[in-house]
């Protein structure tokens, strides 16, 4: 279900292939930019690099093929952004973040996460009320006979997460969950906390999955 996302001449694929092209271009235009801000008070290389996929204020285009950022734990945001610029993060989706972190100075990662953290986190949205109210309970009570401890325990009963190494759930795109719950199941996606998220979605079935990110999202 979730994989075939990125099947040949899906939106996704066609990102991925594109990100070399894009990753140059990004290159280019934050290189020749400073640790400055426009003349709103935005971070100039949040604007040269991070808006088009995640938005001028962290929230990211319907889709869910990119994260929402707003709000995020700053710790969580630079962790990510060096895994980006090193390799270590390497789900499918990274390529296109590879690109984008490989010219970024320490100064400069600093300056968008200490923006993006600093935004209104996006709202909670329900799709389907039967889907978050099964997801609710997988949040809060876990798979006992499977041995699967509720996400609560390091997301917290609000969903805001514990920096560095737990990030903020609530709110966040559905599909963008679906897809990085599917990556950890598949080892796609290594967590380095202990493989925490490996042993986690490991024991979740597809349905599982979607009713979660349907709870993550309505929150």
């Amino acid at each position: 279900m979730v994989m075939a996302s990125a099947a040949y001449g899906s939106p996704l694929a066609k990102t991925i292939s594109a990100a070399p092209a894009a990753a140059t271009a990004s290159a280019v235009s934050v290189t020749a930019a400073t640790a400055s801000v426009t003349a709103s008070g935005i971070p100039t290389v949040v604007q040269s690099t991070c808006m088009a996929c995640h938005g001028m204020q962290g929230i990211a285009a319907d889709g869910g093929m990119f994260p929402n950022l707003a709000g995020q734990w700053k710790p969580y945001l630079l962790r990510q952004l060096e895994h980006f610029k090193t390799h270590v993060r390497a789900d499918p989706q990274s390529p296109i973040m590879w690109g984008m972190a490989a010219p970024l100075t320490a100064a400069q990662m600093q300056q968008v996460a200490d923006y993006f953290s600093s935004q209104k986190p996006a709202s909670g949205h329900v799709y389907d009320p039967k889907l978050v109210a099964e997801g609710k309970k997988l949040y809060f009570g876990g798979l006992p006979d499977k041995h699967m401890p509720a996400c609560m325990a390091c997301h917290g009963a609000t969903l805001a997460g514990l920096p560095p190494y737990f990030p903020r759930l609530a709110g966040q795109k559905r599909t963008y969950v679906i897809n990085q719950l599917t990556y950890f199941k598949s080892g796609q996606r290594v967590a380095t906390h202990k493989g925490i998220m490996q042993y986690v979605a490991s024991r979740l079935n597809p349905k599982q999955i979607t009713a979660l990110a349907a709870y993550i999202r309505s929150r």
